[in-house]
């Protein structure tokens, strides 16, 4: 069963931000554009690939966001209050983040090294969503291990 399954993801912001998003993601993690959704001519979504994996950007329904008990999803209404952090593996995480940055991003936690010897490293979005950044190790470093 597990062959039948794929993942996408819908990334929720601010309803009227999600040009504003899709430009901050192609320029922050280089994520490339593949389609647009438009409701009533105003545009709702914008379908992106970052790496393999698609994401939709989408705005936050505002008859959503009036009537709580109507249910989300919603987007994060402060840095960091969300529910999910998304991580990023990089080859070269000082070039990612300061592209980050460069793009918008505002510093959550600087380049350091955690636990397992990865240089790591988080961010908030223009949006409020986390971003973990995680250097990958090289592939002779990881045979020499």
């Amino acid at each position: 069963m597990t062959e039948n399954i794929s993942i996408q993801l819908s990334l929720f912001v601010e309803h009227g931000r999600e040009r504003e998003g899709a430009n901050f993601y192609g320029a922050a993690f280089g994520a490339q554009e593949v389609d647009t959704y438009t409701i009533d001519g105003v545009l709702a979504g914008v379908a992106m690939r970052f790496g393999e994996l698609p994401v939709t950007v989408a705005g936050s329904n505002p008859n959503r966001e009036k009537v709580p008990s109507y249910g989300g999803p919603f987007f994060p209404k402060q840095a960091g209050a969300v529910s999910a952090i998304f991580q990023v593996n990089v080859g070269n995480i000082d070039a990612a983040f300061s592209g980050a940055i460069a793009a918008g991003a505002v510093i959550r936690d600087e380049i350091q090294t955690d636990t397992h010897g990865r240089r790591v490293a988080s961010i908030y979005d223009p949006f409020g969503h986390i971003w973990a950044l995680v250097e990958r190790k090289s592939e002779t470093a990881s045979l020499a291990a």
